[in-house]
Formats: C-alpha cells, structure tokens, sequence
C-alpha cells in the first residue's frame, strides 16, 4: 500500500499513479478502461464518479468529484485492470480522526469586545498545556486558525485553551467544552 498524501475536503483532488505488470514493467495504452473504487472513512468501497486518463509512461491520473472528498479521514483507493497489478493508494482528507467536529474559537478584548487579531492559540488536553492538540493564530475576526486557514477539528470531550499575544494578559487555561 501507498501512503499518497492529504486531499482538501469537498474539493476536486487529482491523483496520479502507475500501472504495472506483475514484472514491474509499466503498462502503457489502457486509457480510461481501468476501474477505481473508493472507500471513506472505512466505508464499503464505491465505485468512482471523477475522471480518469492516461498521462503517459504507464502513469495514470484520476481527478476526484468533490463529493469523493465530503468525509474528513481517510480514504482507500483501489485501482485494477486486467494485466496489472492492484494498487492500493491511501489519502486522508484533512485528518484521520474521523469522530472530531469543527470547533470555532473567538479571541475578543475583554474591555472593547474587539477580535484579538494575530493571538497565538494552544488547544491541549491537559490543564498544564503538556499535549498540544491544535495551535494555530487568530485572524482578522478574532477565530482561530491553522496555517492553512482551517478550523480545529477536534474530539468532543473537554480541551483547555491557552492564549498569547503581546500587550494582552489572559488567564490561561480557558476551558471549552467540544460537543
């Protein structure tokens, strides 16, 4: 099985791999005749919906829908033909935590009721702020966010919150209850 990387969530995500013959040689000239099937997060495998192509060189490509990509967790690829060996292709749609929920948090002052923009934010399990699960920075509307502009997606249970940023004092740790 091939670890093949991160998809974006209810996005098109292409996808390029090689057929090849039980010898390793690379099979050219297949086209779109072979099958793909696709299981979600553990689900019973489905056939595709997206495009498939030949790109040349025994490589192959394979352009989901976005609703191939509407599950967080991971996602099992199946390509077969006749002739070539199976490939087992394995992605992950934002994360592999498939029971967690997005959770917004706001950074407002205290005083004003503005967002805190620019705050840096530590999400832990713990009360001591040991097991970071999350950390990422407030935007421009006081919510924070990884680097990629995404939300945390979390567990539900208890999580506790820790906050910096300069010319502010916070009594760490906020605790937030994820449902």
């Amino acid at each position: 099985m091939l670890l093949s990387g991160d998809w974006s969530l209810n996005q098109q995500n292409m996808i390029l791999f090689p057929l090849v013959d039980s010898s390793g040689n690379e099979v050219t000239g297949i086209g779109d005749a072979f099958t793909l099937r696709l299981s979600k997060a553990g689900a019973a495998f489905a056939a595709s919906a997206g495009t498939k192509a030949e790109v040349g060189l025994g490589v192959y490509s394979y352009l989901t829908t976005a609703g191939e990509a509407d599950t967080v967790g991971p996602v099992f690829v199946v390509v077969t033909h006749a002739g070539t060996v199976q490939q087992n292709l394995e992605y992950v749609v934002e994360q592999r935590a498939v029971n967690a929920v997005q959770f917004t948090y706001t950074l407002t002052d205290d005083t004003t009721g503005d967002p805190i923009v620019g705050a840096q934010i530590w999400i832990c399990s713990d009360s001591t702020g040991v097991q970071v699960l999350w950390a990422g920075t407030t935007d421009a509307s006081g919510v924070a966010r990884d680097a990629n502009g995404n939300l945390p997606r979390l567990d539900p249970g208890t999580v506790y919150v820790f906050r910096q940023k300069a010319g502010y004092s916070f009594s760490d740790p906020d605790t937030e209850v994820i449902a």
